[in-house]
């Protein structure tokens, strides 16, 4: 019953291209969210490492002092 010959009538109301345009952007975010979940876990990995050397590095830097008083 919606079906028109009418050539300047482009929509029938059958939510046809609602339902393929949300089917596309499911697949779209899904690969995403995919791409950005491991970009949150390499920087949460960059992250601890930072912080591990820095903490090495300070405790270096303090058992070099007290090494120099006893030498």
């Amino acid at each position: 019953m919606l079906w028109s010959n009418d050539q300047g009538q482009l929509c029938y109301s059958c939510n046809s291209c609602k339902a393929g345009l949300l089917g596309n952007l499911r697949t779209e975010w899904r690969k995403a969210n995919i791409i950005l979940i491991v970009a949150v876990v390499v920087l949460i990995w960059v992250y601890i490492i930072a912080c591990s050397a820095f903490r090495n590095a300070q405790t270096e830097d303090l058992f070099r002092r007290y090494k120099q008083g006893w030498t």
